[in-house]
């Protein structure tokens, strides 16, 4: 029984998972791409399917960054879910203000689950920043982001 490929956490444009390709006779079971330890492992059914490991890689320092505290174990499925809860909630009761205020904080100095709780509650989840290097993207107002079954993928 094939299971549905581990969605990223960070919400992107551009993302695949819905249009990978699982399995046929000749081609590696490239629809399951899964995080493990910030490395993206191929996991092959076919002798043509040699690649085992990927380099993630990025030049935006916060998508690093995050990807690294994944990797170290300092942010933990655990951790990701209780902060994105806690700052779903303070959303859910203050609004669009309380989106800009995490924005600022953001902005003055940066974390890594800030920047993942931008990333769910921005619009279409774009990763965008200005010239001066802040954080631009305006609030999206779909209060669902931060449903359970959202924060728990």
């Amino acid at each position: 029984m094939s299971r549905p490929p581990l969605v990223p956490p960070l919400k992107c444009q551009g993302i695949k998972t819905k249009l990978v390709f699982r399995d046929s006779e000749n081609r590696c079971d490239a629809g399951i791409l899964a995080m493990d330890r910030a490395v993206l492992r191929l996991r092959c059914r076919s002798p043509q399917c040699a690649a085992k490991e990927a380099l993630l890689c990025d030049t935006n320092l916060h998508i690093i960054g995050l990807y690294q505290d994944i990797q170290s174990g300092k942010i933990t499925a655990a951790t990701a879910k209780d902060f994105l809860t806690s700052e779903g909630e303070k959303l859910k009761s203050q609004g669009e203000p309380y989106y800009y205020e995490v924005r600022t904080r953001f902005n003055a100095e940066p974390t890594p689950l800030d920047f993942l709780f931008l990333n769910r509650s921005c619009f279409n989840g774009v990763i965008r920043f200005n010239r001066k290097g802040q954080f631009n993207v305006p609030y999206c107002h779909k209060p669902e982001r931060f449903a359970q079954a959202y924060v728990t993928k």
